[in-house]
């Protein structure tokens, strides 16, 4: 979420404080990344279907597809240190629980209490970030806090076959848990007073009036829907490609997890190349183009029967790497489609909603083509219909940049 700089600037950018909430965020991603690697196992051990396993991986995204713009304005009047706290707290609380899950939906169901950690770090963590900068560095730290999410993933891909080799699946989640636990208590030793005394503070200045005018607009939702056209194909894509490489491409599962961490890392290349892009005046509307008609073609092509091997893994990498330019694209619209700063909040609780409800529908999406359809193959059709409908959003919400443009110059 967006967030009202600090009435009294720092001093100097804490980027030590800046390190940590961008840490919470990864910690956060680490939760969506840890069930690909052991996705094989989770179908056995639990005599689950694909689709299934695909609601085990994206049900973590539950809340912020249905109740981000809500939690966001919530938290927005906290105490951000506090919900992160909190969201971290929620983290390791439904890893445990997902470890003792008797079955599938005792694990979905702990998925979407730990998602609650996930959507409130999100909305926090940014005011953070934004608290410790000195605005000079506003757009370089909130383009650091932008990787959180593949960062977190690729770094659970890496470390999760190791860990369930060892101890299980259930160990895993126990392992989260204990980590996150960990890294709960040094988040409140870095930013308690005696360390930071320079402490963000809950606003109020947003009220619920402001916010109805605000989402009475269609851009907000349009641009939620165009990041989740976007969220489909990564998730989809993100959340399977392991066990592709082993089922299809004969890989180990720890080099299939590691090969799926480098290939997801690139979207974190992405991010930053978008960010620059942007601050030299390329256009939004034509980063997401790019994004969209990299990623339908190439995700369409990774699971491709007649792709050789070696250039699956290069459509995965340019999937990823065009994918990171969306993300920054999307939310520097933000600010266009509210009527003051302090609406902006608002915007950008319908774009993440959107983005969630992408995430939460990508992999169950593509298990269900595949067994209807009988292959991976099938995936190109959710690629393609996915980029197709971002394509055509980009089109509509340009129309209206365009139109508010001019009606705002024939005013002046």
């Amino acid at each position: 979420m967006p967030v009202t700089p600090p009435e009294t600037p720092v001093a100097h950018t804490r980027w030590d404080i800046v390190l940590i909430a961008v840490s919470a965020g990864a910690v956060a991603g680490m939760q969506v990344g840890k069930v690909p690697p052991v996705l094989p196992v989770l179908i056995s051990d639990l005599n689950i279907g694909p689709v299934t396993a695909g609601w085990i991986v994206s049900m973590f995204n539950l809340l912020g597809a249905s109740l981000g713009i809500v939690t966001g304005l919530i938290a927005v009047r906290l105490d951000p240190r506090l919900v992160v706290a909190g969201g971290l707290a929620m983290l390791a609380l439904g890893s445990a629980a997902g470890a003792l899950a008797a079955d599938a939906n005792g694990l979905i169901m702990a998925r979407a209490v730990a998602g609650v950690g996930l959507v409130t770090i999100a909305v926090s963590a940014p005011r953070i970030i934004v608290t410790a900068a000195q605005p000079r560095d506003f757009a370089r730290a909130l383009g650091i806090w932008g990787i959180y999410t593949p960062a977190g993933i690729a770094i659970a891909m890496v470390i999760t076959p190791g860990i369930a080799a060892a101890v299980g699946w259930r160990g895993v989640w126990l392992v989260n848990s204990a980590l996150i636990g960990a890294f709960l208590v040094l988040f409140l030793w870095r930013t308690s007073r005696r360390h930071w005394p320079h402490k963000p503070v809950p606003s109020a200045a947003l009220t619920w009036s402001a916010v109805g005018a605000t989402l009475a607009r269609p851009g907000p939702w349009l641009l939620g829907a165009l990041f989740g056209c976007y969220t489909i194909q990564f998730f989809a894509l993100m959340s399977w490609l392991p066990s592709y490489l082993t089922s299809a491409l004969g890989f180990e599962p720890g080099p299939a997890a590691l090969l799926t961490a480098l290939v997801i890392s690139s979207n974190v290349l992405g991010n930053l190349l978008g960010a620059a892009l942007l601050h030299r005046g390329w256009p939004r509307w034509l980063l997401q183009l790019i994004t969209l008609l990299t990623t339908s073609v190439c995700g369409a092509g990774v699971f491709a029967a007649d792709v050789s091997d070696g250039a699956k893994i290069l459509l995965a990498f340019t999937f990823n790497l065009a994918g990171g330019l969306l993300p920054a694209a999307t939310l520097a619209a933000s600010a266009v489609h509210a009527p003051s700063r302090e609406q902006v909040a608002a915007v950008n609780g319908a774009i993440v909603q959107g983005a969630n409800l992408g995430s939460l529908t990508g992999a169950p999406a593509l298990a269900w083509l595949m067994t209807q359809f009988g292959g991976w193959h099938a995936s190109a059709w959710l690629m393609f219909i996915a980029g197709s409908a971002g394509c055509m959003l980009v089109g509509v919400v340009l129309r209206i940049e365009r139109r508010a443009l001019q009606t705002s110059a024939g005013t002046a």
